[in-house]
């Protein structure tokens, strides 16, 4: 579990939670004033056949905002004077010839879901949270939580 101001952000594989370890990354240039910004990893083979990795906040009751970008998949909430995204790597897409694997955005979170013709890999949620969020610093969360910008950890 991942204490962040909206909630406990949980883990869940096929609608059971999973414990898992929340790496705390370091700000960087593009997200200075960022409050938290972590890595969730869940280690997924193929054995494990067709799965839903779910990584959401049970009890948010707030709309997601979809913010998408390129091999980004993102979904924001807003609650007062705070902003929390959590994005995934990749492009949520039915067609299995260009990704092995896809995804869906949750009203409290976004999850991947793998197909059997998905490979052994390390799916990666980023999560980034700043308070108090403003209009001039309401980019930096996308950039926090884009697993794409995260060094190899």
């Amino acid at each position: 579990m991942l204490s962040t101001p909206l909630g406990a952000m949980k883990l869940f594989i096929n609608g059971e939670e999973v414990g898992f370890t929340a790496i705390k990354l370091d700000l960087e240039l593009h997200c200075p004033d960022v409050s938290g910004r972590y890595l969730i990893q869940y280690e997924y083979k193929n054995e494990m056949k067709n799965q839903e990795i779910k990584c959401c906040i049970p009890s948010l009751d707030v709309k997601g905002d979809v913010e998408s970008g390129e091999n980004l998949e993102a979904i924001s909430f807003y609650k007062n004077d705070i902003k929390l995204t959590i994005g995934v790597e990749g492009e949520f897409t039915d067609d299995t010839k260009y990704i092995d694997y896809s995804g869906e955005y949750l009203s409290n979170g976004i999850q991947y879901v793998t197909y059997h013709t998905s490979v052994d890999r390390k799916f990666n949620f980023g999560v980034s949270w700043i308070q108090p969020w403003t209009e001039g610093n309401d980019i930096q969360t996308w950039f926090g939580a884009d697993p794409t910008l995260i060094q190899n950890v």
